[in-house]
Protein backbone atom coordinates (compact mmCIF):
# COMPACT_ATOMS: atom_id res chain seq x y z
CA UNK A 1 0.00 0.00 0.00
CA UNK A 2 1.34 3.44 -0.93
CA UNK A 3 0.34 6.61 0.88
CA UNK A 4 0.48 10.35 0.28
CA UNK A 5 0.77 12.96 3.03
CA UNK A 6 -1.20 16.19 2.96
CA UNK A 7 0.01 18.84 5.40
CA UNK A 8 -2.15 21.91 6.09
CA UNK A 9 -0.29 24.77 7.82
CA UNK A 10 -3.08 26.86 9.34
CA UNK A 11 -3.25 29.99 11.46
CA UNK A 12 -3.35 28.26 14.84
CA UNK A 13 -2.39 24.66 14.09
CA UNK A 14 -0.92 22.30 11.54
CA UNK A 15 -2.92 19.25 10.48
CA UNK A 16 -1.17 16.35 8.75
CA UNK A 17 -3.00 13.38 7.24
CA UNK A 18 -1.80 10.23 5.50
CA UNK A 19 -4.11 8.96 2.73
CA UNK A 20 -4.10 5.63 0.91
CA UNK A 21 -3.06 6.65 -2.61
CA UNK A 22 -5.48 4.22 -4.27
CA UNK A 23 -8.61 4.43 -2.11
CA UNK A 24 -8.24 7.88 -0.46
CA UNK A 25 -8.82 6.20 2.88
CA UNK A 26 -7.42 8.11 5.85
CA UNK A 27 -4.66 6.07 7.50
CA UNK A 28 -3.85 8.49 10.31
CA UNK A 29 -3.86 12.18 11.22
CA UNK A 30 -2.01 14.36 13.69
CA UNK A 31 -2.38 18.02 14.70
CA UNK A 32 -0.05 20.41 16.51
CA UNK A 33 -0.96 23.89 17.77
CA UNK A 34 0.97 27.14 18.13
CA UNK A 35 0.35 30.63 19.47
CA UNK A 36 -0.34 34.06 18.02
CA UNK A 37 1.67 36.97 19.38
CA UNK A 38 0.36 40.54 19.76
CA UNK A 39 3.36 42.67 20.84
CA UNK A 40 1.57 45.93 19.96
CA UNK A 41 -2.02 46.98 19.24
CA UNK A 42 -3.10 45.77 15.77
CA UNK A 43 -0.02 43.55 15.45
CA UNK A 44 -0.42 39.80 14.88
CA UNK A 45 2.73 37.71 14.64
CA UNK A 46 3.99 34.18 15.15
CA UNK A 47 7.30 32.51 15.85
CA UNK A 48 8.23 30.83 12.54
CA UNK A 49 10.48 28.31 14.26
CA UNK A 50 7.63 27.24 16.56
CA UNK A 51 5.54 26.57 13.46
CA UNK A 52 8.41 24.75 11.75
CA UNK A 53 8.92 22.49 14.75
CA UNK A 54 5.17 21.79 14.91
CA UNK A 55 5.17 20.82 11.22
CA UNK A 56 8.15 18.52 11.75
CA UNK A 57 6.56 16.80 14.77
CA UNK A 58 3.29 16.40 12.91
CA UNK A 59 4.96 14.81 9.86
CA UNK A 60 7.06 12.55 12.09
CA UNK A 61 4.02 11.36 14.07
CA UNK A 62 2.09 10.49 10.93
CA UNK A 63 5.04 8.65 9.37
CA UNK A 64 5.63 6.69 12.58
CA UNK A 65 1.99 5.60 12.57
CA UNK A 66 2.31 4.41 8.96
CA UNK A 67 5.52 2.42 9.36
CA UNK A 68 3.74 -0.76 8.32
CA UNK A 69 2.80 0.85 5.00
CA UNK A 70 6.39 1.85 4.20
CA UNK A 71 7.48 5.35 3.22
CA UNK A 72 5.29 8.14 1.82
CA UNK A 73 5.26 8.58 -1.95
CA UNK A 74 5.29 12.30 -1.32
CA UNK A 75 4.44 15.19 1.02
CA UNK A 76 2.36 18.11 -0.26
CA UNK A 77 1.59 21.40 1.49
CA UNK A 78 -1.48 23.53 2.01
CA UNK A 79 -0.70 26.80 3.77
CA UNK A 80 -2.24 29.98 5.14
CA UNK A 81 -1.68 33.03 2.93
CA UNK A 82 -0.45 36.62 3.32
CA UNK A 83 2.44 36.12 5.77
CA UNK A 84 5.77 37.96 5.62
CA UNK A 85 9.06 36.99 7.25
CA UNK A 86 12.34 38.90 6.88
CA UNK A 87 15.44 36.72 6.30
CA UNK A 88 19.05 37.97 6.14
CA UNK A 89 21.83 36.76 3.83
CA UNK A 90 22.82 34.05 6.31
CA UNK A 91 19.29 32.65 6.41
CA UNK A 92 18.56 34.05 9.86
CA UNK A 93 15.25 35.60 10.90
CA UNK A 94 15.19 39.39 11.24
CA UNK A 95 11.54 39.44 12.33
CA UNK A 96 8.70 37.32 13.54
CA UNK A 97 6.24 36.03 10.96
CA UNK A 98 3.75 38.85 10.27
CA UNK A 99 0.48 37.02 9.53
CA UNK A 100 -2.73 37.81 7.64
CA UNK A 101 -4.49 39.11 10.79
CA UNK A 102 -1.94 41.89 11.29
CA UNK A 103 -3.46 45.38 10.86
CA UNK A 104 -0.43 47.65 11.39
CA UNK A 105 -0.53 48.80 7.76
CA UNK A 106 -4.25 49.72 7.80
CA UNK A 107 -3.67 53.44 7.17
CA UNK A 108 -1.31 52.68 4.30
CA UNK A 109 -3.83 50.24 2.82
CA UNK A 110 -6.71 52.72 3.00
CA UNK A 111 -4.77 55.44 1.18
CA UNK A 112 -3.45 53.02 -1.42
CA UNK A 113 -6.89 51.50 -2.03
CA UNK A 114 -8.32 54.96 -2.81
CA UNK A 115 -5.58 55.73 -5.34
CA UNK A 116 -5.12 54.96 -9.02
CA UNK A 117 -1.97 53.02 -8.13
CA UNK A 118 -3.97 50.80 -5.78
CA UNK A 119 -6.51 50.00 -8.47
CA UNK A 120 -3.78 49.11 -10.96
CA UNK A 121 -2.13 46.85 -8.39
CA UNK A 122 -5.43 45.03 -7.93
CA UNK A 123 -6.05 44.75 -11.67
CA UNK A 124 -2.57 43.29 -12.21
CA UNK A 125 -2.40 41.03 -9.19
CA UNK A 126 -5.95 40.10 -8.15
CA UNK A 127 -5.48 40.77 -4.44
CA UNK A 128 -7.66 43.50 -2.87
CA UNK A 129 -5.73 46.28 -1.17
CA UNK A 130 -5.88 45.64 2.59
CA UNK A 131 -3.62 45.46 5.63
CA UNK A 132 -3.58 41.66 5.29
CA UNK A 133 -1.59 41.74 2.07
CA UNK A 134 2.20 41.39 2.01
CA UNK A 135 2.38 44.33 -0.42
CA UNK A 136 1.00 46.69 2.26
CA UNK A 137 3.10 45.09 4.99
CA UNK A 138 6.24 45.68 2.91
CA UNK A 139 5.39 49.35 2.43
CA UNK A 140 4.91 49.64 6.21
CA UNK A 141 8.24 47.92 6.91
CA UNK A 142 10.08 50.19 4.48
CA UNK A 143 8.55 53.25 6.13
CA UNK A 144 8.71 52.22 9.81
CA UNK A 145 11.49 49.63 10.11
CA UNK A 146 13.82 50.65 7.32
CA UNK A 147 16.85 49.09 8.98
CA UNK A 148 15.20 45.65 8.90
CA UNK A 149 13.85 46.26 5.38
CA UNK A 150 17.31 47.17 4.06
CA UNK A 151 19.04 44.24 5.81
CA UNK A 152 16.52 41.70 4.49
CA UNK A 153 17.82 39.41 1.76
CA UNK A 154 14.49 37.57 1.27
CA UNK A 155 10.88 38.41 2.12
CA UNK A 156 9.06 35.08 2.37
CA UNK A 157 5.94 33.38 3.72
CA UNK A 158 5.66 30.49 6.15
CA UNK A 159 5.58 27.72 3.53
CA UNK A 160 8.68 29.14 1.88
CA UNK A 161 10.42 29.18 5.26
CA UNK A 162 9.65 25.52 5.85
CA UNK A 163 10.85 24.52 2.37
CA UNK A 164 14.00 26.63 2.84
CA UNK A 165 14.76 24.98 6.21
CA UNK A 166 14.40 21.56 4.57
CA UNK A 167 16.12 22.13 1.23
CA UNK A 168 18.05 25.41 1.41
CA UNK A 169 16.03 26.78 -1.56
CA UNK A 170 13.74 29.81 -1.75
CA UNK A 171 10.77 28.79 -3.92
CA UNK A 172 7.12 29.80 -3.77
CA UNK A 173 4.17 28.27 -5.60
CA UNK A 174 2.01 30.38 -7.91
CA UNK A 175 -0.94 29.99 -5.54
CA UNK A 176 0.72 31.52 -2.46
CA UNK A 177 2.47 34.12 -4.66
CA UNK A 178 -0.86 35.19 -6.16
CA UNK A 179 -2.09 36.20 -2.69
CA UNK A 180 0.79 38.59 -2.00
CA UNK A 181 -0.45 41.51 -4.10
CA UNK A 182 2.92 41.38 -5.89
CA UNK A 183 2.31 38.65 -8.48
CA UNK A 184 0.84 39.17 -11.93
CA UNK A 185 -1.86 36.50 -12.16
CA UNK A 186 -2.18 36.67 -15.96
CA UNK A 187 1.55 36.44 -16.67
CA UNK A 188 2.29 34.19 -13.65
CA UNK A 189 5.37 36.10 -12.60
CA UNK A 190 6.28 38.84 -10.12
CA UNK A 191 4.66 42.07 -11.26
CA UNK A 192 7.37 44.50 -12.38
CA UNK A 193 5.11 47.56 -12.13
CA UNK A 194 4.08 46.83 -8.52
CA UNK A 195 7.63 46.03 -7.40
CA UNK A 196 8.86 49.29 -8.91
CA UNK A 197 6.14 51.26 -7.10
CA UNK A 198 7.06 49.67 -3.77
CA UNK A 199 10.80 49.94 -4.41
CA UNK A 200 11.43 46.22 -4.13
CA UNK A 201 13.88 44.21 -6.21
CA UNK A 202 12.62 40.85 -7.50
CA UNK A 203 15.77 39.19 -6.15
CA UNK A 204 14.36 39.83 -2.65
CA UNK A 205 11.54 37.36 -3.41
CA UNK A 206 11.50 33.60 -3.87
CA UNK A 207 11.51 31.97 -7.30
CA UNK A 208 7.90 31.39 -8.37
CA UNK A 209 7.15 27.79 -9.43
CA UNK A 210 4.19 25.62 -10.34
CA UNK A 211 2.12 24.22 -7.44
CA UNK A 212 3.14 20.82 -8.86
CA UNK A 213 6.85 21.64 -8.47
CA UNK A 214 8.81 18.93 -6.65
CA UNK A 215 11.91 19.21 -4.46
CA UNK A 216 13.63 16.06 -3.20
CA UNK A 217 14.39 15.93 0.51
CA UNK A 218 18.08 15.47 1.41
CA UNK A 219 19.45 12.51 3.33
CA UNK A 220 19.47 14.36 6.65
CA UNK A 221 16.12 16.09 7.08
CA UNK A 222 14.00 17.19 10.02
CA UNK A 223 10.99 15.20 8.82
CA UNK A 224 13.10 12.06 9.37
CA UNK A 225 11.88 10.52 6.11
CA UNK A 226 14.08 8.73 3.54
CA UNK A 227 16.34 10.77 1.29
CA UNK A 228 14.73 11.62 -2.03
CA UNK A 229 11.19 11.76 -0.66
CA UNK A 230 9.31 14.17 -2.98
CA UNK A 231 8.24 17.46 -1.41
CA UNK A 232 5.43 18.94 -3.55
CA UNK A 233 4.90 22.69 -3.22
CA UNK A 234 1.10 22.57 -3.23
CA UNK A 235 -1.07 25.67 -2.94
CA UNK A 236 -2.83 28.03 -0.53
CA UNK A 237 -5.28 26.79 2.07
CA UNK A 238 -8.22 28.66 0.55
CA UNK A 239 -7.67 27.29 -2.95
CA UNK A 240 -7.09 23.77 -1.70
CA UNK A 241 -10.25 23.92 0.42
CA UNK A 242 -12.16 24.22 -2.86
CA UNK A 243 -10.26 21.34 -4.42
CA UNK A 244 -10.51 19.18 -1.30
CA UNK A 245 -14.27 19.64 -1.02
CA UNK A 246 -15.05 19.07 -4.70
CA UNK A 247 -15.93 22.71 -5.40
CA UNK A 248 -13.77 23.10 -8.50
CA UNK A 249 -16.53 22.57 -11.06
CA UNK A 250 -18.57 25.40 -12.54
CA UNK A 251 -21.79 25.85 -10.57
CA UNK A 252 -20.29 25.00 -7.19
CA UNK A 253 -19.17 27.20 -4.31
CA UNK A 254 -17.16 26.50 -1.17
CA UNK A 255 -18.02 28.17 2.12
CA UNK A 256 -15.39 27.83 4.82
CA UNK A 257 -15.77 28.96 8.41
CA UNK A 258 -12.77 28.30 10.58
CA UNK A 259 -11.14 31.02 12.69
CA UNK A 260 -11.95 33.29 9.75
CA UNK A 261 -14.32 32.60 6.86
CA UNK A 262 -14.52 32.71 3.08
CA UNK A 263 -16.75 32.14 0.06
CA UNK A 264 -15.04 30.92 -3.13
CA UNK A 265 -15.79 29.64 -6.62
CA UNK A 266 -13.49 28.35 -9.38
CA UNK A 267 -13.04 29.61 -12.92
CA UNK A 268 -10.86 28.81 -15.91
CA UNK A 269 -10.38 32.55 -16.53
CA UNK A 270 -9.43 35.35 -14.12
CA UNK A 271 -12.16 37.68 -12.88
CA UNK A 272 -11.44 41.10 -11.38
CA UNK A 273 -14.25 42.98 -9.67
CA UNK A 274 -14.65 46.61 -10.73
CA UNK A 275 -15.08 47.67 -7.08
CA UNK A 276 -12.16 45.50 -5.84
CA UNK A 277 -14.47 43.54 -3.51
CA UNK A 278 -13.20 40.03 -4.32
CA UNK A 279 -9.87 38.29 -4.84
CA UNK A 280 -8.68 36.24 -7.78
CA UNK A 281 -6.03 33.68 -6.77
CA UNK A 282 -4.38 30.80 -8.61
CA UNK A 283 -5.02 27.14 -7.75
CA UNK A 284 -2.87 25.88 -10.61
CA UNK A 285 -1.96 26.85 -14.16
CA UNK A 286 -5.50 26.18 -15.43
CA UNK A 287 -7.69 27.20 -12.48
CA UNK A 288 -8.42 30.49 -10.74
CA UNK A 289 -10.23 30.78 -7.42
CA UNK A 290 -12.48 33.82 -7.02
CA UNK A 291 -13.83 34.83 -3.65
CA UNK A 292 -13.75 36.93 -0.56
CA UNK A 293 -12.36 36.29 2.92
CA UNK A 294 -13.93 37.41 6.20
CA UNK A 295 -11.95 38.14 9.36
CA UNK A 296 -14.96 37.17 11.41
CA UNK A 297 -15.68 33.45 11.44
CA UNK A 298 -15.71 31.05 14.35
CA UNK A 299 -13.55 33.47 16.35
CA UNK A 300 -16.70 35.60 16.73
CA UNK A 301 -18.76 32.60 17.78
CA UNK A 302 -16.07 31.83 20.37
CA UNK A 303 -16.34 35.41 21.66
CA UNK A 304 -20.11 34.95 21.98
CA UNK A 305 -19.71 31.64 23.79
CA UNK A 306 -17.21 33.03 26.29
CA UNK A 307 -19.35 36.08 27.11
CA UNK A 308 -22.91 34.75 26.85
CA UNK A 309 -22.56 31.01 27.51
CA UNK A 310 -19.40 30.52 29.61
CA UNK A 311 -20.73 27.35 31.25
CA UNK A 312 -22.26 25.76 28.13
CA UNK A 313 -20.74 23.43 25.56
CA UNK A 314 -21.15 24.02 21.84
CA UNK A 315 -24.01 21.58 21.35
CA UNK A 316 -26.03 23.29 24.08
CA UNK A 317 -25.59 26.63 22.31
CA UNK A 318 -26.61 25.20 18.95
CA UNK A 319 -29.66 23.61 20.58
CA UNK A 320 -30.64 26.93 22.15
CA UNK A 321 -30.23 28.74 18.82
CA UNK A 322 -32.33 26.14 16.97
CA UNK A 323 -35.37 27.01 19.09
CA UNK A 324 -35.39 30.62 17.86
CA UNK A 325 -37.17 31.55 14.63
CA UNK A 326 -35.19 32.58 11.55
CA UNK A 327 -34.32 36.26 11.85
CA UNK A 328 -33.94 36.09 15.65
CA UNK A 329 -37.17 38.05 16.18
CA UNK A 330 -35.65 41.20 14.68
CA UNK A 331 -32.24 41.01 16.39
CA UNK A 332 -29.47 41.69 13.85
CA UNK A 333 -25.79 41.12 14.47
CA UNK A 334 -22.95 42.71 12.49
CA UNK A 335 -19.95 40.41 12.97
CA UNK A 336 -17.17 42.92 12.37
CA UNK A 337 -15.37 42.50 15.69
CA UNK A 338 -11.99 42.36 13.95
CA UNK A 339 -12.58 44.94 11.24
CA UNK A 340 -13.39 43.27 7.94
CA UNK A 341 -11.94 42.13 4.68
CA UNK A 342 -14.54 41.16 2.06
CA UNK A 343 -16.76 42.76 1.04
CA UNK A 344 -15.96 45.97 3.00
CA UNK A 345 -12.15 45.82 3.01
CA UNK A 346 -11.91 48.16 5.96
CA UNK A 347 -9.93 47.58 9.14
CA UNK A 348 -11.77 50.32 11.06
CA UNK A 349 -15.34 49.01 10.80
CA UNK A 350 -16.69 47.40 13.98
CA UNK A 351 -19.59 45.13 14.89
CA UNK A 352 -22.69 45.39 17.01
CA UNK A 353 -26.31 44.39 17.58
CA UNK A 354 -29.34 46.18 16.16
CA UNK A 355 -33.03 45.81 17.00
CA UNK A 356 -32.54 44.70 20.62
CA UNK A 357 -35.69 44.75 22.74
CA UNK A 358 -36.95 43.24 25.98
CA UNK A 359 -38.14 39.98 24.38
CA UNK A 360 -34.64 38.92 23.41
CA UNK A 361 -32.89 36.21 25.43
CA UNK A 362 -29.42 34.68 25.37
CA UNK A 363 -30.71 32.19 22.82
CA UNK A 364 -31.63 35.07 20.50
CA UNK A 365 -28.08 36.39 20.77
CA UNK A 366 -26.71 32.93 19.90
CA UNK A 367 -28.81 32.66 16.77
CA UNK A 368 -28.22 36.29 15.76
CA UNK A 369 -24.43 35.78 15.94
CA UNK A 370 -24.63 32.64 13.82
CA UNK A 371 -26.89 34.40 11.32
CA UNK A 372 -24.68 37.50 11.22
CA UNK A 373 -21.61 35.49 10.27
CA UNK A 374 -23.59 33.79 7.48
CA UNK A 375 -25.24 37.00 6.27
CA UNK A 376 -21.83 38.58 5.82
CA UNK A 377 -20.69 35.55 3.81
CA UNK A 378 -23.91 35.82 1.80
CA UNK A 379 -22.97 39.40 0.90
CA UNK A 380 -19.71 38.00 -0.50
CA UNK A 381 -21.49 35.12 -2.19
CA UNK A 382 -23.89 37.47 -3.97
CA UNK A 383 -20.94 39.18 -5.65
CA UNK A 384 -19.65 35.81 -6.87
CA UNK A 385 -23.12 34.90 -8.11
CA UNK A 386 -22.80 37.78 -10.57
CA UNK A 387 -20.23 35.66 -12.45
CA UNK A 388 -21.98 32.27 -12.48
CA UNK A 389 -25.02 30.44 -11.15
CA UNK A 390 -24.31 28.16 -8.18
CA UNK A 391 -26.30 24.96 -7.79
CA UNK A 392 -24.45 23.45 -4.83
CA UNK A 393 -22.40 24.76 -1.91
CA UNK A 394 -19.72 22.66 -0.23
CA UNK A 395 -19.33 23.57 3.45
CA UNK A 396 -16.10 23.03 5.35
CA UNK A 397 -14.33 24.22 8.45
CA UNK A 398 -15.28 23.73 12.09
CA UNK A 399 -18.80 25.12 11.69
CA UNK A 400 -19.69 22.17 9.42
CA UNK A 401 -19.88 19.98 12.52
CA UNK A 402 -23.11 21.76 13.54
CA UNK A 403 -26.20 20.64 11.61
CA UNK A 404 -28.06 23.72 12.86
CA UNK A 405 -25.46 26.08 11.44
CA UNK A 406 -25.16 24.23 8.14
CA UNK A 407 -28.94 24.19 7.64
CA UNK A 408 -28.94 27.93 8.35
CA UNK A 409 -26.38 28.36 5.55
CA UNK A 410 -28.59 26.43 3.10
CA UNK A 411 -31.63 28.52 4.05
CA UNK A 412 -29.83 31.88 3.78
CA UNK A 413 -28.31 31.10 0.37
CA UNK A 414 -31.38 29.18 -0.82
CA UNK A 415 -28.99 26.54 -2.18
CA UNK A 416 -28.34 22.88 -1.26
CA UNK A 417 -25.28 22.49 0.98
CA UNK A 418 -23.13 19.37 0.79
CA UNK A 419 -20.87 18.06 3.53
CA UNK A 420 -17.89 15.90 2.71
CA UNK A 421 -17.05 12.84 4.75
CA UNK A 422 -14.16 14.85 6.18
CA UNK A 423 -14.12 18.59 6.98
CA UNK A 424 -10.29 18.71 6.70
CA UNK A 425 -10.41 19.75 3.07
CA UNK A 426 -6.98 21.42 3.15
CA UNK A 427 -5.14 18.14 3.68
CA UNK A 428 -7.39 16.40 1.14
CA UNK A 429 -6.69 19.05 -1.49
CA UNK A 430 -2.97 18.89 -0.80
CA UNK A 431 -2.99 15.09 -1.19
CA UNK A 432 -4.85 15.36 -4.50
CA UNK A 433 -2.43 17.95 -5.85
CA UNK A 434 0.51 15.84 -4.71
CA UNK A 435 -0.77 12.74 -6.46
CA UNK A 436 -1.25 14.63 -9.72
CA UNK A 437 2.27 16.04 -9.45
CA UNK A 438 3.64 12.53 -8.96
CA UNK A 439 1.79 11.14 -11.98
CA UNK A 440 -0.83 9.09 -10.11
CA UNK A 441 -3.53 11.01 -12.01
CA UNK A 442 -3.60 12.95 -15.27
CA UNK A 443 -6.26 15.41 -14.11
CA UNK A 444 -7.49 16.52 -10.70
CA UNK A 445 -10.96 15.37 -11.73
CA UNK A 446 -9.60 11.81 -11.86
CA UNK A 447 -9.20 12.04 -8.07
CA UNK A 448 -12.81 12.92 -7.25
CA UNK A 449 -13.02 9.76 -5.10
CA UNK A 450 -11.09 11.83 -2.52
CA UNK A 451 -14.13 14.11 -2.07
CA UNK A 452 -17.17 11.90 -1.29
CA UNK A 453 -20.29 13.65 0.02
CA UNK A 454 -21.84 12.33 3.22
CA UNK A 455 -24.86 14.63 3.67
CA UNK A 456 -26.83 17.20 1.68
CA UNK A 457 -28.88 19.90 3.42
CA UNK A 458 -31.81 21.14 1.32
CA UNK A 459 -32.94 24.74 1.81
CA UNK A 460 -36.44 25.68 2.89
CA UNK A 461 -38.01 27.99 0.29
CA UNK A 462 -40.15 29.61 2.96
CA UNK A 463 -37.26 30.24 5.33
CA UNK A 464 -35.10 31.51 2.46
CA UNK A 465 -37.78 34.13 1.71
CA UNK A 466 -37.64 35.22 5.36
CA UNK A 467 -33.88 35.49 5.19
CA UNK A 468 -34.03 37.56 2.00
CA UNK A 469 -35.96 40.19 3.98
CA UNK A 470 -33.50 39.90 6.87
CA UNK A 471 -30.59 40.33 4.46
CA UNK A 472 -32.10 43.53 3.03
CA UNK A 473 -32.15 45.01 6.56
CA UNK A 474 -28.63 43.70 7.23
CA UNK A 475 -27.20 45.17 4.01
CA UNK A 476 -29.01 48.51 4.35
CA UNK A 477 -27.96 48.86 7.97
CA UNK A 478 -24.30 48.14 7.19
CA UNK A 479 -24.27 50.78 4.45
CA UNK A 480 -25.93 53.29 6.78
CA UNK A 481 -23.43 52.68 9.57
CA UNK A 482 -20.52 53.08 7.13
CA UNK A 483 -21.87 56.38 5.85
CA UNK A 484 -22.67 57.68 9.33
CA UNK A 485 -19.20 56.79 10.59
CA UNK A 486 -17.58 58.37 7.55
CA UNK A 487 -16.00 55.05 6.61
CA UNK A 488 -15.45 54.52 2.91
CA UNK A 489 -16.32 50.88 2.25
Amino acid sequence: MSFIIGCDIGTTNVKTTAFDSDSAGILTSHSEGYEMLHPNPDWSEQDPDEIYEAVCRSIQKVCESCNAQGKPVGICFSSAMHSILCIDKKGKNLSNLIIWADNRSADIAEKLKASADGKKMYQNNGTPIHAMTPSCKLIWLKKNQKDIFDRTDKFIGIKEYIVFKLTGKFVVDYSIASATGLFNIAEKKWDEWTLKKIGLDETKLSTAVSPYHIEKLPKENDFKVPAGTPLIMGASDGCLANLGSGAILKGTMAITIGTSGAARICSDVPYLDEDMRTFCYILDEDTYVLGGPSNNGAVVFEWMKNNFFPESDYNEIFEAASKIEAGSDGLLFFPYLLGERAPLWNSAVRGGFLGLDIQHSKSHFARAVMEGIHLNLYSIGKILLETQKVKRIFANGGFAQSQVWVQMLADIFGTPVALNETVDTGTVGAAMMGLKALGFAKELSDLDFFTPVSTIFEPSKEVHKQYEEVYKKFYTSVQGVLIQAGIDK
